[in-house]
This record gives structure tokens, sequence and C-alpha cells, in this order.
């Protein structure tokens, strides 16, 4: 005798197939999450010597390789169009656009415009406009980039190492010449010593360019490490990492961002202050153990008094022509893209990005391009990082088209975040949602 399935059976069956097709549908969200961050991760970070030389600039590949992975998430689901981020966008490409015009049309014989240049910022930081949907799992951004950078950071610690049993893997042009024409390394110092006359290298991660992306990539990683996910297990490797990179760059950047960071609520102070103190410990512990390569980086800390430094190079030179021409109407405006490495008076080896987008785009121009980075980087249950990722913009020089960097701060400031279950509260008890 056949029973004939009642109204509940039926129900439940509904129920079941429903869950079913939820649960598979998360599982491909996750997957698709986990290819996006390895891609983006392995372009920003593993290939970073990678890209092209056109016209004696870099094109890396994690500008296209990032481009691709973008319209892929639109596809695919797992990414959306920010609101914010496309009008934050907008007003400066509409600043950037009316100075090209105005420089044009009314050139001034002083410099020089190139149009590529335009072209190229706004197409990079076109990618603040796309963020992560709700299929997206923020949390794996945070678990993959501190698995990849401690790859980063133990290679390093290795490479360093070896060099004194004659194994030396600094320049991968140098170490396999045929990979050069698919290399942007020498554009950069492939061949980091510790001074001139020495024979001694500083780490770069193996990886990574330059001994000072190494200290910014690990800083970044000890403030997620214990700032948003307060744990401080590995926080020895990426110190003994950081020593052997001899940068005092990535510790600049972290001192201009934890002091604003404490004073963003009272109940970052006693965090922040366990971290100062930590680090006084950790200086003095490594004064003993590594005396010369502590010694060379707080050696670095008067370099702005010293012109042919690179201190003095990134944040004195650049200044000095805007200075002189601060007098003029036109800096509101700027003299146009390309204008600053096309003045007249332009010394080569200084560089600076604002410096940069006040000769190119003026007061106004700098002021749209602030609103914009700052507000679509800006999250507050992230606040320490977002702020990190402003001062290593300013501090690293050169980063306004240097998209590995850009494409990593992107990466962790906009797609992050941390699990809804996290044993910490950030910024002042603020959980995120």
């Amino acid at each position: 005798m056949t029973t004939m399935p009642t109204p509940r059976d039926h129900a439940l069956r509904y129920d079941a197939l429903r869950d079913g097709i939820a649960a598979d549908a998360q599982d491909q969200s996750e997957r698709d999450s986990r290819i996006f961050v390895h891609g983006t991760l392995i372009a920003c970070l593993i290939l970073q010597r990678f890209g092209a030389m056109p016209g004696g600039s870099a094109v890396f590949i994690s500008l296209p390789a990032f481009g691709l992975l973008l319209g892929w998430g639109l596809s695919s689901g797992i990414a959306t169009l920010r609101p914010r981020g496309v009008a934050l966008y907008l007003a400066f490409a509409a600043c950037t656009l009316i100075s090209t015009l105005i420089a044009l049309t009314t050139p001034d014989g002083r410099f020089g415009t190139s149009v590529s240049s335009v072209v190229a910022i706004l197409v990079t930081y076109g990618f603040t406009m796309i963020g992560p949907s709700v299929r997206f799992d923020r949390a794996t951004v945070f678990r993959l980039f501190l698995a990849y950078t401690r790859v980063i950071a133990a290679a390093g610690i290795v490479q360093w190492l070896v060099q004194f049993v004659g194994i030396r893997i600094f320049s991968f042009m140098v170490t396999v010449p045929a990979l050069k024409p698919v290399l942007v390394e020498q554009l950069y110092n492939f061949n980091p010593i510790m001074h001139y006359g020495s024979t001694v290298m500083r780490s770069n991660g193996f990886f990574l360019l330059e001994p000072s992306m190494l200290s910014q990539t690990l800083v970044i990683a000890v403030v997620i490490e214990y700032f948003i996910l307060g744990r401080v297990k590995y926080l020895p490797l990426y110190l003994v990492s950081y020593i052997l990179s001899f940068s005092g760059t990535g510790a600049l950047s972290l001192a201009l961002a934890v002091p604003f960071y404490a004073c963003l609520s009272a109940r970052n102070f006693g965090r922040v202050a366990g971290f100062l103190i930590a680090g006084v410990v950790a200086l003095a512990l490594g004064s003993i153990v590594f005396p010369e390569q502590i010694g060379s980086i707080l050696g670095r800390t008067n370099e702005l008094s010293y012109s042919r430094s690179s201190g003095y190079a990134r944040f004195i030179g650049p200044f000095l022509p805007i200075a002189e021409l601060s007098h003029e109407a036109r800096i509101l405006i700027g003299w146009g893209p390309g204008a600053t490495e096309r003045y007249l008076y332009f010394k080569e080896g200084t560089g600076n990005s604002i410096a940069k987008l006040i000769t190119d785009y003026g007061a106004i121009g700098i002021t749209a391009f602030m609103a914009m980075f700052v507000g679509t980087l800006w999250r507050r249950e992230i606040a320490i990082l977002s702020v990190l990722a402003l001062t290593t913009f300013i501090i690293g020089g050169g980063y306004l088209l240097f998209t590995p960097m850009l494409v990593l701060l992107f990466l962790l400031c906009i797609w992050g975040g941390v699990p809804s279950d996290a044993a910490v509260a950030i910024d002042g008890g603020v959980r995120p949602a």
C-alpha cells in the first residue's frame, strides 16, 4: 500500500532543496572569493618584479591582472560598484580633465604635458569604484595576505643568510638573464647593497622589488595581526625579516599612523601603549642581537638634513619648485598631466606623489585626490589599516602609479574584513557587522 505524501512532506522536501541550493551558492561564493584574493596577491606580491617598460616607465603585471579579476568578479557576482567610490572618483576625474584641457589650450613654456599620464591615473584609480558584494567572503583577504606575507618574510630571512655561503638571489634578471625582457627591476634598486663598497645585500623578501617594499609589507602584516586580529604569534618572524631589510620606510609609516589611530578613541590608547612598549623592548633586544642592522636603520633618522640622501630627494627636493611657483594663480589648477617631469628645472631622482599631484593638477586637484583616496579606503572597523594606507602612500614617495602597492592597499582596505566571531574588539570596541 502506497502512502500519499502529505503537504508537510512537500514542505520538508522544499526546505531541504532550498537549503541545499543555498549551501551550494555559499560554497561557490567562498571558492570565487579565494580565487580572486589568490590571483590579486600573486599579481602584486609574488610577481611584483614582472611587467613591461614602454617609454622607460614601468607597467606592472598587477595592473591588467587586477583589472581582469575585477571584471570576472563583476560577472560572477562577488563584486559590485560602490556608490561612494564612484562619486569620489568622478569628482577627481573631473578635476584632472579640466586641468588637462586648460594645459592643452593655454600651455606654459616652462612645462610639457603628457596625456598618457592622466590616462594612467584615471585607469588605475578607477579600480576603487568596484568593491565586494554581499556574496564576497571578506575574511579571506586578511587570512591569505598574512599567509603570503609569512612566506615572503621567511624567504627574506633565508635569502639574507645564504648570501654568506655564496648563494645570492636578490635580482631575477641577474640570476636568470633570460627573464630581463619581462622584468622591471632595472628601474628600481635591484642591487640593494648595505652601503657603497659593501658586498652584503639587504633583504628584499626574494619576491619583492626593494627592501623598502618588504619593510612596508611587513608593517601592514603587523598592523593586521596585532591591532585588528589581536594576535602576536608571528610578530617575531616579521620583526627579524624587517631588521634584515635595513629599511626605515615601513617603520616611519607606522610611526605616523599609530599616533593618529590612538587619537580616534580613548579605548585605543591601551593597545597603542602596549604596542609601543613591545616595540621599545624589541628595539633594545635587536640592538644587542643585530647591532649593525639596528644602527643602520636608526642612522637614517637625520636623512632630511642631507641634500644627497634619499629622504631629502623624497620629501624636500620635490617641494622646492612648488614653493617657487606658489605665488602664481596657476597653482590652483596645476600645469597639466606630466608637468612635474617636464618642468625645465626638474631634477631626476626626486619623486613625491603629493608634490606631483600639486604641480600637475593644482591645489584643487590634490584636494579632490585626497578626498577620493581617503574616502574610498576609509572603513571604521579597520581604521588603523586605513590610516596606514595613507601614510604608506605618502612615505613611499613615487607611489602614485606604483600599482603593486596600490592594488595591495585596494584589496586590504576595500575588500578585507575580519570574521564576525573575531575575538577582538577593534576601533574602540566597534565590531564589524
